[in-house]
């Protein structure tokens, strides 16, 4: 599944090409209640392609949690396929031995997050670090990246192929519709890729 993901990643940054939406998280304040279990997270994310730098904000049970309820609600207003994902795992894995401290403390950790779109289908997002919030951070950010650049992949591959139809390009017809038909298990659901999908299937 791992590599299958990687390879539709492959196809989607080939889509997109210089278009490709790369996040990165600034900086975080973070407010968290033990006796009501809620965490409040306000985080400033910078597009590394535009520089602009937005503060999201949200809350849940716990750090990552309120991180990803931020990134959804902030993104899904524009990419709405974000609003039919769902976190099916959350794991954390410590390389006891590869910390410089002697309380190994500060091991290595890798955070596993897993997705599941609309179709069922699972993916998977880790990321490793000696910080087990900063790689939880990183591997939702991470996640919800990867839905955006294939809803927007998706709908770029459908505006190609409404071009290559209406100039009679059979190469580029071929092309574009083989890519459909792979990146349409790569998103999930949204109003606008259902109507793709129901229009190609017509």
């Amino acid at each position: 599944m791992i590599h299958e993901q990687d390879r539709m990643l492959g196809i989607t940054r080939e889509v997109l090409g210089d278009d490709w939406m790369h996040l990165e998280v600034v900086g975080y304040d973070l407010h968290e209640d033990f006796d009501r279990e809620s965490t409040r997270i306000a985080c400033k994310i910078r597009d590394n392609k535009t520089q602009e730098v937005k503060v999201i904000e949200g809350s849940g049970v716990g750090l990552i949690d309120a991180f990803f309820h931020a990134l959804l609600d902030r993104l899904a207003v524009r990419y709405p396929s974000l609003e039919t994902i769902s976190i099916d795992k959350f794991a954390v894995t410590a390389k006891i031995g590869s910390g410089v401290n002697s309380n190994q403390l500060d091991a290595l950790a890798t955070v596993a997050l897993g997705i599941r779109n609309s179709n069922g289908r699972h993916f998977e997002f880790t990321h490793e670090s000696r910080s087990v919030t900063r790689s939880g951070i990183e591997a939702a950010l991470r996640a919800a990246e990867y839905f955006v650049n294939s809803e927007r992949a998706f709908i770029e591959a459908y505006t190609a192929l409404k071009s290559a139809r209406e100039t009679g390009r059979q190469d580029l017809i071929g092309r574009y519709t083989g890519l459909l038909a792979q990146l349409v298990k790569n998103t999930s659901y949204s109003e606008v890729i259902e109507q793709i999908s129901s229009e190609l299937d017509g």
